[in-house]
Order: structure tokens, then C-alpha cells, then sequence
């Protein structure tokens, strides 16, 4: 794929222009990521306050019910989204490994099969996840296993 940027002072808004044969997975997933890019991820503390959160500092994101658990290196946040409205705005470094639990793919540590033919991520933080077998071809594609 060629990338072309044209630098235009003129120009009161920047804009993205794709030129494609046919709109694919992957133009799919590059337009999300530019018109997602300005979305804030916010969360609640232990202390009740609202603090915004890196995407780059979760290492995974827990549903359950109506709150979701973002996990990160140093703490963990209330947020009131549903999961698969956080997966939306946490972009393409995120991957979903079972119903309730998104993770950042770059906090990834290593990988270790297990009974059943599910697979237990060992995450930078020290934590474990298990990714169902739902889930696994896509981990899988992306290991290139």
C-alpha cells in the first residue's frame, strides 16, 4: 500500500482520502483508527474520580454486568461503557479472548497451551488471562501459529 501526504497550509480541517479497488478488512480497520483517533478513555478510581486513561497504559479491560474493569500497569478504573464500546474505541492493538475480557495484544509476555485446547496469556503485569476457544483462531492468526 503506497501512503501519500500532501502538506497544504491553506486548509482550515485535515481530512483522509483513501484511493482503493475495493474496501477490505484492512481499509475497514485504518478508517476506524483515523476517525476513532480523538476518543478519550475515562475511568473512575478508587477515590471516585474521573481520570483519563492511556489506552497504551491498559493491559486488559474485565465486564462485568454493567461496569467494566480496565486493568492497567499501576491501578485499575471503573467505566460505565459496555465492553464491546470500549473494544470500539480502544483501536486495533486490542483483542477480545473471551466474552467478558479484551486485552492490549503488546502487553502480551508469553503464551502457554492449556487443557482443553485454550491457551493462558502471561501479561507483562504478572497477570493471567485465559482465551477461550471461541477466540483462539484469532490470537492464533495474529501469533502467526
Amino acid at each position: 500500500m503506497k501512503v501519500n501526504i500532501q502538506i497544504d497550509p491553506a486548509l482550515s480541517e485535515e481530512y483522509v482520502e483513501f484511493h482503493v479497488r475495493a474496501i477490505t478488512n484492512e481499509i475497514s480497520k485504518y478508517a476506524s483508527i483515523i476517525e476513532k483517533s480523538d476518543r478519550v478513555i475515562t475511568g473512575i478510581d478508587q477515590f471516585d474520580r474521573i481520570t483519563i486513561v492511556d489506552p497504551n497504559e491498559i493491559v486488559a479491560v474485565h465486564a462485568d454486568k454493567k461496569w467494566c474493569r480496565i486493568y492497567t500497569n499501576n491501578a485499575d478504573f471503573s467505566c460505565r461503557k459496555r465492553l464491546f464500546e470500549l473494544e470500539e474505541d480502544l483501536g486495533p492493538d486490542f483483542m477480545r479472548i473471551s466474552k467478558s475480557i479484551v486485552v492490549n495484544i503488546r502487553k502480551i509476555e508469553s503464551v502457554e497451551a492449556v487443557f482443553n485446547g485454550m491457551m493462558l496469556l502471561h501479561m507483562r503485569n504478572g497477570s493471567k488471562e485465559y482465551v477461550s476457544r471461541l477466540y483462539l483462531p484469532e490470537l492464533k492468526a495474529y501469533l502467526g501459529l
